[in-house]
């Protein structure tokens, strides 16, 4: 479904430059980790088509992402940056419901399903509360939380999510991600970076990323050890499986 040939791609005067050849088939469930600047938002921003490669080529469907018109590219794919800009005069409802144009209503027409479907998100957000607030005056949680209603009312094929939980309590992050996973059909590949390894065991596969490039990736039990992830992140981190067959991931 998407792929990544030869990919190198750099930012002017920056020193960072991120080099990829990377297959990623339909339906997958991906968890991006590594350090802060290993390249993480940067192989999103190319799979999304917001940035393109100084070299390479990236596919979608088979065809070059650089072929798909604005329109096209908007309702296959559905990003969400680390820092978007959100316009803070639109209300909560209005903004979320602005995350179906893009899927098919170009001529500015919402249906009755549209405004169902945003109800429906608000309250299992529990921002039903917060439907006519002004973006404004929420605060930074809540405006994430506004901002995830916003991508996943899209309902695109390929869903990328960079640190989709920064800013959020305990509770809301395990929420937000249990909402991210589920539903997970055969059509849809979710991308999502994360610094919280302790969610590794829900992916099919964990890409791990360094200095711009793969270090390692594969299933997480295959990947998720304590010698991976140390010399990922250059800290003691260690890996220990509980007696109910879980793991937990401890930061020394």
């Amino acid at each position: 479904m998407i792929k990544l040939e030869n990919i190198n791609a750099s930012y002017k005067n920056s020193g960072f430059e991120l080099i990829f050849n990377l297959e990623i088939k339909k339906g997958e469930k991906i968890l991006l980790i590594g350090p802060n600047g290993s390249g993480k938002s940067t192989l999103m921003k190319l799979i999304s088509g917001h940035i393109s490669p100084v070299k390479g080529k990236i596919f979608v469907n088979n065809n070059i992402i650089e072929t798909f018109s604005l329109e096209k590219l908007s309702s296959l794919i559905s990003y969400m940056p680390q820092s978007p800009y959100m316009p803070q005069h639109f209300d909560v409802f209005e903004f979320v419901l602005s995350g179906c144009f893009s899927k098919e209503n170009n001529n500015g027409h919402f249906k009755k399903s549209d405004y169902k479907k945003v109800f429906n998100i608000l309250s299992k957000m529990n921002l039903e509360n917060k439907w006519d607030s002004k973006l404004s005056y929420l605060s930074g949680g809540e405006k994430q939380m506004v901002l995830l209603a916003h991508n996943l009312i899209q309902q695109s094929s390929i869903q990328l999510f960079d640190e989709p939980s920064a800013n959020l309590d305990p509770y809301n992050q395990t929420e937000i991600m249990k909402l991210l996973l589920e539903n997970q059909t055969s059509k849809d590949t979710k991308i999502i970076s994360t610094h919280d390894l302790n969610i590794s065991w829900k992916f099919n596969r964990i890409i791990m990323i360094k200095h711009g490039t793969i270090f390692k990736q594969g299933s997480p039990n295959a990947i998720i050890t304590t010698e991976n992830l140390t010399n990922l992140f250059e800290k003691n981190i260690e890996v220990l499986k509980l007696k109910n067959n879980k793991n937990v991931v401890l930061y020394n």
